[in-house]
């Protein structure tokens, strides 16, 4: 028996859906019960993936679990923790904490772990050194060329450069202003997200951010068609998202490469 572990942010969850569909060989997924649980365990169930929630209340317990594991036969193990979006402009120090917290527990039961978020404005630039007397596989989420990624788009988009060459093209496109990205989860959580990434002081304050976007002169959004479809409600929050900043829209596509990849790195490495 073999215990891996994901640690995401919830932007993500619809990429550990797709890749969980499509993997015929996990023998079991159980998913951290927590505020942001509740999502993915309805889409899991949606996809016909089996999963059950589980909680792990302390330290001991966690320490425990592997042990509660072994006498069963259940083959690979994955356990998911969905972390909640934290505003990486103010509460930069609270979203470090949050990850790093969950990587200690998750490392007491894991043989390997995979972490799905990018340096997230360099609040992870040190999380290699942080963690290198892990004696467990530690997979981040790399480019083709072995770098971590720096954001969300970057990974959904597959780099860095593949991220800077879509907004190029972008621009080319729209002469009048700059185009915003939107992938499906961050459409469908955008009021949030606009908070999170500080475009706005709170959910209250939305209105704010129409003079931010205004400011840096965004006049279009653009989004990202990832070919996965577990959030169906895309299209209408892109048309609410676009209506409310009086944004015109455009599409762009994104591949599953780069969290394919690093998932088969993780598995292989056991």
């Amino acid at each position: 028996m073999k215990v891996i572990s994901i640690v995401s942010c919830k932007i993500f969850e619809d990429e550990i859906v797709h890749l969980l569909e499509h993997d015929k060989k996990m023998g079991e997924v159980l998913i951290l019960k927590n505020e942001s649980s509740e999502e993915i365990v309805r889409k899991l169930g949606k996809a016909g993936v089996p999963c059950q929630e589980i909680v792990l209340r302390d330290i001991e317990t966690c320490r425990n679990f592997r042990n509660l594991q072994q006498n069963r036969d259940a083959g690979l193990i994955l356990v998911l923790n969905i972390l909640e979006v934290v505003d990486k402009v103010k509460n930069s120090t609270r979203l470090k904490m949050n990850v790093y917290e969950a990587i200690l527990k998750m490392a007491l039961f894991s043989d390997g772990l995979l972490l799905f978020y990018g340096l997230c404005g360099n609040a992870f630039r040190d999380i290699e050194k942080d963690f290198e007397y892990l004696e467990r596989p530690f997979v981040l989420l790399r480019d083709a060329e072995g770098n971590i990624v720096d954001n969300c788009l970057c990974a959904t988009l597959g780099s860095k450069k593949a991220f800077m060459e879509a907004k190029k093209d972008l621009s080319g496109e729209n002469r009048e202003g700059k185009t915003f990205m939107l992938t499906p989860m961050w459409a469908a959580n955008w009021e949030k997200m606009v908070v999170a990434n500080g475009f706005a002081r709170s959910l209250e304050a939305l209105e704010e951010s129409k003079r931010v976007f205004k400011t840096a002169r965004y006049t279009k959004v653009a989004k990202i068609n990832t070919g996965i479809k577990y959030k169906h409600n895309f299209e209408p929050k892109v048309r609410e998202f676009a209506a409310f900043y009086e944004f015109g829209i455009t599409e762009i596509k994104a591949e599953q490469v780069i969290f394919e990849r690093c998932y088969s790195e993780l598995k292989h490495s056991l």
